[in-house]
């Protein structure tokens, strides 16, 4: 497990830097890009077999920089995705969550950041490799919940992460499965795919599933269509059936209009001679 620390010291020429390195998960995923930077965030995540916890901006209780700001630390633990490994990033990750260790946690890890000449401030590595913290939580491994959910970044959500991180594994996916920060939308959070999310920009009173409403959304567009198909085919029924009675109506129209045109039969010369030779017959 590597375990990289940001922070910085005193002068304005020692801003904020990683030790020993700026760690290449963080560089290749954009991971940044998914918290508010100024807030206290956690993100626990997994790529190409290779885990990450990031927890950022614990305050250092007595360094500050050159105008008097309270320095901030954040550590990155960086390791191979083994099942030891999930079990000590999800109890880390637990303790930051909660508010009743987290104070804890903040406390260790500032007390392994001194002011030092190599960029302002100097590492005990050995010190976060075995933090007392991790010892505070049972961690168990059952079947992950692999629903994806978001909520309000709130004491009461993240306390049932919390909980939820002791208890079940992580899913298997590749991903940003967890982040918890201040201000970052919700379709940020959704276009990472994050797993479980809390924000303050996420609107909502408990855990809400939003990536169903899109599936909601397809499912109502295609029964939309479909009853536009059935409509649209019995209006061409009823366009039929109503072309038919017409073209009836018009050939009985047509077949009375002959028959009233047809010219009245007249007797002809020749029927009425036989006629007079008849009443000629009789008179005799």
């Amino acid at each position: 497990m590597n375990i990289y620390i940001q922070s910085r010291g005193v002068p304005p020429d020692d801003d904020y830097c990683w030790q020993p390195e700026v760690p290449n998960i963080l560089k290749k995923n954009r991971i940044n890009d998914l918290i508010q930077s100024e807030s206290p965030s956690v993100i626990l995540a997994r790529f190409d077999s290779t885990l990450l916890l990031l927890i950022t901006s614990l305050e250092s209780s007595e360094r500050k920089d050159f105008q008097g700001r309270t320095i901030r630390n954040s550590v990155a633990w960086v390791g191979e995705d083994t099942e030891a490994n999930e079990k000590k990033l999800r109890a880390i990750a637990a303790c930051a969550l909660r508010d009743e260790l987290r104070e804890n946690l903040r406390a260790e890890i500032d007390n392994a950041v001194t002011f030092g000449s190599n960029n302002g401030f100097q590492v005990n590595f050995d010190a976060l490799s075995h933090l007392a913290i991790e010892e505070v939580i049972s961690v168990r491994n059952f079947p992950a919940n692999l629903d994806k959910k978001l909520g309000k970044n709130s004491k009461q959500q993240r306390d049932e992460l919390a909980y939820e991180l002791e208890q079940h594994n992580l899913p298997k996916e590749n991903a940003p499965l967890l982040v918890v920060t201040g201000i970052k939308s919700e379709s940020t959070l959704m276009a990472a795919g994050v797993w479980r999310g809390l924000s303050n920009l996420v609107q909502t009173g408990g855990w809400k599933d939003p990536y169903k409403k899109s599936s909601t959304s397809e499912k109502t567009i295609t029964s939309s269509h479909s009853k536009n198909q059935k409509n649209n085919h019995l209006v061409l029924l009823i366009l039929l059936l109503a072309g038919i009675a017409i073209a009836i109506l018009l050939l009985f129209v047509i077949a009375e209009t002959n028959l009233q045109s047809q010219p009245e039969l007249k007797p002809t010369s020749q029927s009425i001679f036989p006629l007079r030779l008849v009443k000629f017959v009789h008179s005799l």
